[in-house]
């Protein structure tokens, strides 16, 4: 394994388009986000620049890609659903693929700002570029990727700079190789149609059960003895395809992970499609660059929609004007989430009224308490902030508690935060 420390001074390396800072999340940190994985490039660059040449190269994307800019790029991250390669056994192999599962854009701005990851879902009803209106996975399966950029453009009206592709065998790799990935449910979960079947409480899921949770479109979760519908919808996969990006890029921050950086590397890039430019950029140059940066923060959100109907299909539009000011603060590099917490509270030590006592300071605070609850277990002996990796929520809700303890998990759409109150809760 190359210590970036070895490298060279990127001004001795091979002239080439050099990109800007701060690009350490999407490029060092951000290409395994494609079927949600992340850091892929880091772990490319530390291996070795010849893994990334077993990566496949898209020119025809590269084309109707912007060149510019400036002090800011942003990367179309794409999850393709094809099947390919996948084991008969899992509940994703056979069936046809070729859309685009995942769509997220990835913006990075100036030194000290954290990355913007922007959920895009896949039934946006927008109109493709020169094919009329459909949903927005719909471009990639009728011109490829470089329909899916122009109709991005078009719609959105963001600037794309890059695109990188990993399909589903490529997603399960890199988690399997990672040796899985820990996430916290605060109720047993199941989908039926995705093969998701966990209990309550802190889990190690490997690559087929994290891409069973990843592309859960009818989530449930088991609530006072039945099974209850949560979230199962696009809008609430777009959330679950965040966390597990979160979970990704915890354990890939991880020493051992730096120790398999090699093999980690490896299981992705012969999954992964990139443009023909990143392919060419220099890797030396990116990882002198941006060597620093591993522990920047990322913000993430998902664009506002809600359910309609139009022509006899079930899709999403966008709620006006919040996508609009997203939109166009993403463009800008503001802050694109949003300020007030929403959070869940729920009893989780048996006690009666301490989600109560909790809410009540919690709302005291400032924070949004949008539901009060009972957890599925009573034992909680610490109280539980379970949040998406990367949120800072968790410490902000611990830091107004006086007591807890920050968890990366699951957590419901509606929530930025799910708090479960132990017995450290004061009585």
């Amino acid at each position: 394994m190359t210590d970036l420390s070895d490298l060279p001074d990127p001004s001795s390396a091979p002239p080439g388009r050099r990109l800007p800072k701060r690009l350490k999340i999407v490029v060092i940190s951000l290409l395994v986000a494609a079927n949600l994985a992340a850091l892929a490039v880091l772990w490319v660059i530390r291996a070795g620049g010849d893994i990334l040449a077993t990566a496949s190269t898209n020119s025809e994307v590269a084309g109707v890609l912007d060149e510019a800019g400036g002090d800011a790029l942003t990367f179309l991250i794409v999850g393709s659903d094809s099947r390919a390669g996948l084991d008969d056994m899992t509940h994703f192999a056979g069936v046809a693929g070729g859309r685009g599962d995942v769509i997220m854009l990835i913006r990075l701005s100036g030194s000290g700002s954290p990355a913007r990851a922007l959920s895009i879902p896949r039934d946006l009803w927008v109109e493709i570029a020169g094919r009329g209106p459909n949903r927005i996975n719909a471009a990639y399966s009728l011109g490829g990727p470089s329909l899916l950029v122009e109709t991005i453009q078009q719609n959105l009206g963001v600037e794309v700079n890059h695109y990188v592709e990993v399909g589903f065998v490529g997603f399960t790799a890199v988690i399997d190789q990672l040796g899985g990935i820990e996430m916290a449910f605060p109720r047993a979960a199941r989908d039926r149609q995705s093969g998701l079947d966990v209990a309550a409480g802190s889990q190690l899921l490997d690559g087929d059960m994290a891409l069973a949770y990843a592309r859960s479109r009818a989530y449930q979760e088991r609530r006072d003895g039945r099974w209850v519908s949560v979230d199962a919808d696009d809008i609430g996969r777009t959330g679950r395809q965040r966390e597990v990006l979160g979970a990704v890029l915890s354990k890939l921050k991880s020493p051992s992970s730096v120790a398999e950086a090699g093999d980690i590397a490896a299981a992705l890039a012969k999954h992964m499609t990139i443009d023909s430019n990143l392919a060419s950029a220099s890797v030396a140059a990116l990882a002198w660059d941006f060597r620093g940066l591993l522990t920047s923060g990322m913000e993430g959100a998902a664009l506002p929609v809600e359910t309609r109907r139009i022509e006899g299909k079930s899709v999403v539009v966008a709620v006006q004007p919040e996508a609009d000011s997203m939109l166009a603060a993403f463009r800008s590099g503001r802050p694109i989430a949003e300020e007030r917490l929403r959070l869940e509270v729920l009893n989780g030590n048996g006690i009666s009224g301490s989600a109560s006592a909790a809410s009540q300071v919690l709302e005291a605070e400032g924070f949004d308490v949008r539901s009060i609850g009972d957890a599925e277990t009573k034992d909680y002996a610490t109280t539980a902030v379970l949040v998406p990796e990367g949120s800072d929520a968790g410490d902000r809700v611990v830091a107004a508690l006086g007591f807890g303890e920050v968890r990366v998990g699951s957590v419901d759409n509606r929530y930025d935060a799910v708090v479960i109150v132990g017995a450290d809760a004061p009585r």
